[in-house]
């Protein structure tokens, strides 16, 4: 029996993985230039201009790990980001911003990366203060943020800790290396676009560096990714026999005991 509950458990939590499905191809070129594009075209945009502002690339691993945590389908920020090495295998801060929508045809990266933009009419750089939720415009805007992984997930059960947690859904997770958003620092020095670059070239006013914005890939996924403990159709099916076979043999057995004398020999 208890072999039976632990199939049980399974099954359920495979279920649970296998009930969310990817949005768009997190190696998709299409949604990777739209996802930096997206990001930088605002960095390029601040007011009043900033004199250190990196030019934003895209991260393989920022990505892996906005995909394991976009399939959880849960409105809330990432248990593990204070986790080094749980997040990333080399950044040791990572941010992370979070959007959330239905139905499927309301989601679009430019529109998801403009709902945190519009924070902006909250904040207030002279005094590095916000009158309303503007943390997600900020780490946008970060300066010394200069890597970026997104992933977009079909939630057909819906999405957990939001108003419509019943509804076929859309969850966009952004992570950002290094993290943004310390307390008390303002997102970027104000000043002419690139003014403080050191050894860096100035591209649409913002600072670039080859070594720094180099492509890395890395292999690597978070050990809580959920789809670690799925293994496709063909393990599905296993554990769905294997479910069905435990109970059948018990009643096979009793079966058996009831309606025929069975003798041991040695």
């Amino acid at each position: 029996m208890r072999d039976f509950i632990h199939v049980l458990i399974s099954v359920t939590a495979l279920l649970k993985v296998v009930s969310s499905e990817p949005f768009f191809d997190i190696r998709d070129p299409a949604f990777i230039e739209e996802c930096v594009t997206g990001h930088n075209m605002h960095r390029t945009e601040v007011k009043p201009s900033a004199s250190n502002m990196r030019y934003m690339t895209w991260d393989e691993g920022l990505a892996v790990t906005a995909r394991a945590w976009a399939r959880f389908c849960v409105f809330k920020h990432n248990i593990y980001l204070k986790e080094v090495r749980r997040m990333h295998p080399t950044f040791t801060s990572v941010g992370e911003n979070i959007w959330v929508g239905y139905p499927y045809t309301h989601f679009t990266v430019k529109s998801a990366v403009k709902s945190w933009v519009d924070e902006v009419q909250h904040y207030d750089y002279r005094q590095n203060k916000c009158s309303k939720v503007c943390g997600h415009y900020t780490q946008v805007v970060w300066a010394d943020t200069y890597k970026v992984g997104c992933a977009a997930q079909a939630c057909p059960k819906g999405v957990a800790e939001t108003s419509f947690s019943t509804k076929p859904a859309i969850i966009f997770v952004c992570n950002y290396a290094t993290a943004g958003n310390y307390i008390g620092v303002a997102p970027y020095k104000e000043g002419s676009s690139c003014s403080g670059c050191v050894q860096e070239t100035c591209e649409n006013h913002l600072c670039r560096n080859s070594t720094r914005d180099a492509l890395q890939s890395y292999h690597w996924t978070s050990d809580w990714d959920p789809a670690l403990s799925s293994c496709g159709f063909f393990c599905l099916s296993v554990m769905l026999i294997r479910l069905i076979s435990v109970p059948l043999m018990f009643a096979c057995v009793y079966f058996l005991k009831r309606h025929h004398n069975l003798f041991a020999y040695e």
